[in-house]
């Protein structure tokens, strides 16, 4: 079941019953690191806050992954940099959920899951809040050009997630699918993003997900870039 809100901070759930999805239940226990609906509000532009609460100290860096699925990538990268902060987003119930169980069941304190679309990333994250922003494999909807409509990674929506990212910042993305990693690249280099070459942190290491390790093992190429938003806009 995935989110259909047209407001990020509205709980499209609340009047439905919990027999309708199992998962529902789960979603609203306020013990799980989970956010949605108007849990989500108070953290709005606040997310250091909402992690210096839960963390021994304050995050170094914040993490956006878009699409997190189950969480395998974003649970390894809580693990190794217990010092910065983490946030998985998903549009969909169970995988939102599922994060949030292992993050609970793995202490990690650094890490929230949030149900919530990409698309209102305006309303959730103030001007230079992020440190990196992750997206791995996203849906290319290539199956028929009609729906290439609903491709995330479009000119708009990248012009939006400069403006959300510090100037030192990174954009990490990856796709199996070569004409979306062409599409994305001409418009990242239209916009003056800069390709960087990461040596250090987080993109320097290898984080491979489910899809990924598939996808090679059947011989299929993968495509990886990391960018730096351009400076102009700051």
């Amino acid at each position: 079941m995935s989110i259909r809100a047209q407001d990020p901070f509205v709980d499209s759930f609340a009047t439905m019953r919990e027999d309708v999805n199992a998962f529902l239940s789960v979603l609203r226990d306020s013990d799980l690191p989970l956010l949605y609906g108007p849990r989500l509000k108070p953290c709005a532009g606040q997310w250091r806050k909402h992690f210096t609460d839960k963390m021994p100290v304050a995050p170094k860096d914040l993490i956006l992954e878009i699409g997190s699925h189950y969480g395998e990538v974003i649970l390894k990268m809580a693990k190794d940099e217990a010092d910065s902060a983490f946030i998985g987003m998903d549009i969909t119930l169970k995988r939102v959920v599922k994060l949030a169980q292992k993050a609970q069941e793995n202490e990690l304190h650094n890490l929230t899951s949030i149900l919530c679309n990409a698309k209102f990333l305006d309303q959730l994250f103030a001007p230079e809040e992020l440190d990196g922003v992750l997206v791995f494999f996203p849906d290319p909807w290539a199956k028929k050009k009609r729906y290439h409509k609903n491709r995330l990674l479009k000119p708009e929506f990248l012009a939006l997630l400069a403006k959300k990212l510090k100037p030192e910042a990174y954009f990490w993305f990856k796709t199996d699918w070569e004409p979306y990693n062409a599409e994305v690249l001409a418009a990242l280099h239209a916009a003056k993003w800069r390709e960087i070459q990461a040596e250090t942190g987080l993109p320097s290491k290898v984080y491979t997900s489910r899809f990924e390790r598939l996808f090679k093992g059947a011989g299929q190429t993968t495509f990886e870039s990391v960018w730096a938003p351009p400076s102009q806009i700051h």
